[in-house]
């Protein structure tokens, strides 16, 4: 099977990453979640089985040509030993403009393929990275053969009185699931429809 996994790579100019132990808090693993200092890493290493071809999909801004969280995110690539992985870089500017939003929108889509199912995390880049990604999934499921969009994770730093004291990982693709039932519902919607997308969240409501 063809496992596809998209992920943001940080500049080296804002902070370098770090190791750390992020406890799943709405989803589960097979395996104990090793440190990382990418959370994709022990998604990866969780979902991967014999016999996958993986790629991954990193997303970053042009800056210095060398960068140390690059660096560190094909180290632990390297790490898991997989018989069968590919990196594919996309770089793009560092501007919030429509046409550059529009370009990475093109680059992911170019970078995406048929036949695959897909694990994405929004952890890091811009504030716009993760909108311009989860319309980039979508058009992926509704258009490409074969297409499965089976998580997109979020780690959460824990701090008290500023300083750290955890992490925790959450799975948020439920939004995008949510996403895909109205959209498939909305020729057959009667009554109101924002009682409706209160029964997409609690199904109990109508009861």
């Amino acid at each position: 099977m063809k496992r596809i996994y998209v992920t943001a790579v940080p500049l080296e100019s804002n902070f370098v990453l770090e190791p750390k132990y992020a406890e799943p808090a709405n989803f589960s693993l097979r395996n104990a979640p090793r440190a990382a200092a990418f959370p994709i890493i022990p998604v990866l290493e969780d979902t991967v089985r014999e016999g996958d071809s993986v790629k991954v999909i990193t997303v970053r801004q042009k800056n210095a040509p060398e960068n140390r969280n690059m660096d560190i995110l094909r180290r632990e690539i390297g790490a898991l030993g997989l018989p069968d992985c590919t990196i594919c870089d996309v770089t793009v500017g560092e501007t919030q403009e429509k046409d550059a939003l529009l370009a990475l929108f093109g680059a992911l889509v170019d970078a995406f393929e048929e036949e695959a199912c897909y694990y994405a995390c929004i952890t890091f880049g811009t504030k716009t990275y993760p909108l311009v990604l989860f319309s980039a999934l979508r058009c992926a499921d509704k258009l490409m053969r074969d297409v499965e969009v089976k998580g997109i994770y979020y780690r959460e730093i824990t701090r008290s009185e500023g300083r750290e004291t955890g992490a925790r990982m959450y799975d948020v693709s439920a939004l995008f699931t949510l996403d895909s039932i109205a959209d498939l519902a909305a020729d057959g919607v009667t009554g109101d429809a924002r009682e409706f997308l209160h029964l997409l969240l609690d199904p109990a409501r109508g009861e």
